[in-house]
């Protein structure tokens, strides 16, 4: 990617300089999960008459980033996409600097890592996901890059969480995937339905996992997945009714009534919105493959349950952001236990209503 780009090859060599990421002494490590920050700058323009007061959005929208940092406490800070309202028509590269700028130096003042997976709207008008990755690259505290290797999308990769014992051993892993945006044809013309997870991703993913297996003694290494738009396994999990469900919620919809049963955890108020068609493989892929404990989403500003499917936890975050719909404004908690690496800890923090 940056060979013959001396500006991007120094920041994807900063990103090998970096020190590790390692539990803590206690053998805890603590994530900070948030989602769909959805901004604009205030100089744009603007016609959206839901906005009507853009500072107050935007001072909102950093009141829940920053409590949320200050709450966590956490050791990386993960955003899953939609960080930029990428659909408007304002918008431009100065614009969207200045909005990355704002979003890093939350975390910089704290000196908290954080790393990026992109959402369907992050560059909905063809602002290039590299450009904005070298953006968060010019962060010192910013973790991953441009590319794992040759594959679909942008920002695929694996982040090693360190044994607290001071070695070079891997003890979990972190894998962070591009989800995409929406189904084009050939002329890059927009189709009908979300993105999918492609099978260049799937196999990198699946080789990467292989290795990391091997140096761990034949054993998977325990890992959590990152990224935007969830897998179409969430609707396995949801049920459907003529009527309400005492002792449920959800949310009725042309006459159907539509719940999540006692086993799943958490709210569900608007249909998950993954993938167009029927592809279903990279879930299929994970229970191959046995290291992914859990996966994380946003992408469904207003749900924010915790699901368990074959074993592996389907997990969706409150949106961040006050550009968009949703009342219930937060984030979400994740610590890690290296003795324990099933025992996920996670908990869903509202910080703001509407």
């Amino acid at each position: 990617m940056a060979s013959g780009y001396p500006y991007l090859l120094n920041l994807e060599q900063k990103q090998l300089r970096k020190a590790p990421l390692r539990f803590r002494a206690d053998g805890t490590f603590r994530i900070l999960h948030l989602t769909d920050v959805h901004l604009m700058d205030l100089e744009m323009k603007d016609d959206d008459p839901a906005r009507t007061d853009p500072q107050r959005c935007e001072a909102r929208t950093f009141e829940v980033l920053e409590k949320s940092v200050d709450l966590v406490q956490p050791d990386l800070a993960v955003l899953t996409g939609d960080v930029v309202n990428g659909y408007l028509r304002d918008l431009n590269y100065n614009y969207l600097y200045r909005i990355i700028r704002k979003v890093t130096d939350v975390f910089a003042r704290r000196n908290v890592p954080m790393a990026v997976t992109f959402g369907n709207h992050d560059s909905e008008l063809n602002f290039h996901r590299e450009i904005q990755t070298a953006m968060y690259m010019e962060y010192d505290g910013f973790y991953g890059t441009f590319n794992a290797e040759e594959m679909h999308g942008c920002g695929n990769c694996f982040l090693p969480i360190l044994s607290r014992d001071g070695s070079a051993r891997k003890a979990f892993g972190l894998w962070l995937i591009d989800s995409g945006d929406y189904l084009r044809d050939a002329d890059a013309n927009i189709l009908e339905g979300y993105d999918y997870v492609h099978e260049s991703q799937i196999a990198w993913y699946e080789k990467t996992a292989a290795a990391l297996k091997a140096e761990n003694g034949g054993v998977p290494l325990p890992s959590i997945l990152f990224q935007h738009i969830p897998v179409q396994q969430e609707y396995d999990l949801i049920r459907k009714a003529d009527a309400p469900v005492p002792g449920t919620n959800g949310f009725t919809r042309d006459g159907v009534y539509w719940y999540i049963p006692d086993a799943v955890s958490g709210r569900l108020r608007e249909p998950p919105c993954p993938p167009a068609g029927d592809h279903r493989e990279q879930f299929e892929s994970w229970l191959r493959t046995g290291d992914v404990l859990a996966a994380f989403f946003g992408h469904d500003h207003v749900n924010d349950f915790v699901a368990e499917k074959d074993g592996i936890l389907l997990v969706q975050t409150l949106c961040a952001g006050q550009f968009t719909y949703g009342i219930e404004r937060g984030c979400r908690s994740i610590i890690l236990h290296e003795d324990d690496p099933r025992n996920i800890e996670t908990e869903s923090v509202e910080i703001l209503r509407d």
